[in-house]
């Protein structure tokens, strides 16, 4: 993969992060919202930061993006194939670990058109930003 500068450093994040959660952040970003708008890709993020904050999810992004069965794009390995990661999604990463959040403290979000899901198409929505539905 080619690697992009990043000065972590000069930025302040409301979790543990350091520039591989930086890169695996911005790599689900882009696996789950590519062709979503700017703050759809950071609202992708804020679910990440959302659960390591959460005392029902693991504390670290890897193991939050890594637990079984929650993102689509890791199950389909999806987020395995991206070699060059998008600035636009890298820039949304930053955002979202520097506490940008878009969904209103959302721990769970969903392609209304794909998801086959009953249990989260059962969920109230929180707020809807391009193709995909969040949930508090």
């Amino acid at each position: 993969m080619k690697k992009k500068l990043i000065d972590i450093k000069k930025h302040s994040f409301i979790i543990k992060a350091d520039y591989d959660d930086v890169l695996l952040l911005a790599k689900l970003i882009q696996a789950e919202g590519e062709g979503e708008p700017m703050i759809g890709k950071v609202a992708i993020g804020a679910i990440v930061v959302n659960r390591v904050q959460n005392p029902n999810f693991p504390n670290s992004v890897s193991e939050v993006i890594f637990e079984p069965g929650q993102f689509e794009s890791v199950t389909n390995n999806r987020i395995f194939n991206i070699e060059n990661i998008d600035e636009e999604c890298l820039i949304s990463a930053l955002k979202a670990l520097e506490g940008e959040d878009p969904t209103d403290g959302s721990l769970y979000f969903y392609n209304r058109y794909t998801a086959t899901s009953d249990w989260i198409k059962s969920k109230k929505v929180s707020v809807a930003i391009g193709k995909h539905n969040f949930i508090a």
